[in-house]
């Protein structure tokens, strides 16, 4: 989710308090109920703090204090461990092999355009369609890494696989799990969806990948390729904790398929626009181009858009196409 200014505040302070009673350890089940409700609650945010707003305002020797306390308390009361926990979030895995699953409904490949003439057409072409005289575009950058698709179902994160041939793609559930940029559950119900399927970009921080690297050459280990590669082979390796080793993050970029209890298609009526989908991504705590989409009011502002990244580009911090 994304934190309102208050719930900020009341999170800081409720963080200072947890850190306050860190030694604190005789508790009563109902008692432990509660802490753990509320260590989760703080460490979620932090996580958010740190991997989606690139803030971060804890301490490590702090926000590891209020982690090995709430493993404590679910392992002395484990029928308060629920799956959303950020204790089974790192719980190391090792899969034998990747089954192969089908996507929800097919994930394409975008057309790639150059040339303003072509963009031009196309808006000519879309305007002809619809019947629309004006037609607004919502303009990102393409990140160049390795596709994801996740689905939820009741508010959970159930499932996540690679694009593969865009009809069905290998299972990495466990390692989707290992990157805290992908919430374990989103409120989704809110918004009257019980399952969806979104779309994703995982990739590597440039910076982080030449660090990554400086440690592998240290250690006498192969250096990586690129960023790109780095992050799909990552998504697929059979230790799960390589995925954490390789700093993977994941930008959410579309909304693909999502139903109601009824099993109703909720688009067109709860989600309207592409624009508009992306912020409620943002909203539940996903990491999305926050800063760098655009809505643009007609294609000039759109090509505007893509001039000026063609400038910025090899200064951002994440690879683009």
């Amino acid at each position: 989710m994304k934190y309102s200014a208050d719930l900020q505040k009341q999170l800081q302070l409720l963080t200072a308090k947890l850190i306050s009673e860190i030694k604190k350890s005789e508790y009563t089940q109902d008692a432990s109920r509660d802490v753990i409700d509320e260590i989760k609650q703080v460490i979620h945010f932090h996580d958010w703090k740190y991997y989606v707003d690139a803030n971060p305002t804890i301490k490590d020797f702090d926000y590891d204090q209020l982690f090995k306390k709430l493993k404590s308390l679910e392992e002395k009361f484990p029928e308060l461990l629920t799956p959303d926990s950020p204790t089974q979030r790192v719980a190391r895995t090792l899969t034998e092999e990747f089954n192969t699953v089908q996507h929800s409904v097919p994930m394409l490949s975008l057309e790639n355009s150059y040339d303003e003439t072509d963009l031009n057409t196309f808006d000519k072409r879309v305007k002809e369609l619809t019947g629309e005289s004006k037609v607004e575009y919502c303009a990102e950058p393409k990140f160049d890494g390795s596709s994801i698709a996740l689905i939820y179902e009741n508010d959970m994160l159930v499932r996540a696989a690679t694009r593969g041939d865009g009809i069905s793609g290998e299972e990495i559930t466990n390692n989707a799990r290992r990157m805290k940029s992908v919430p374990l559950s989103a409120k989704f119900s809110e918004y009257g969806i019980k399952k969806i399927e979104l779309r994703g970009e995982v990739v590597i921080n440039k910076k982080t990948f030449s660090k990554i690297n400086e440690k592998r050459e240290e250690e006498g280990l192969q250096i990586l390729q690129n960023p790109r590669n780095s992050a799909a082979g990552a998504l697929r390796v059979k230790d799960s904790i390589e995925v954490e080793r390789r700093a993977l993050e994941a930008f959410m970029y579309q909304m693909a398929y999502a139903v109601d209890e009824n099993n109703e298609d909720v688009f067109g009526n709860t989600l309207d626009y592409h624009f508009e989908n992306i912020n409620i991504l943002g909203k539940l705590g996903f990491k999305i181009p926050q800063k760098e989409k655009k809505l643009c009011k007609n294609i000039s502002e759109a090509l505007e858009f893509i001039k000026d990244w063609e400038e910025k580009r090899d200064d951002y911090e994440y690879e683009i196409d």
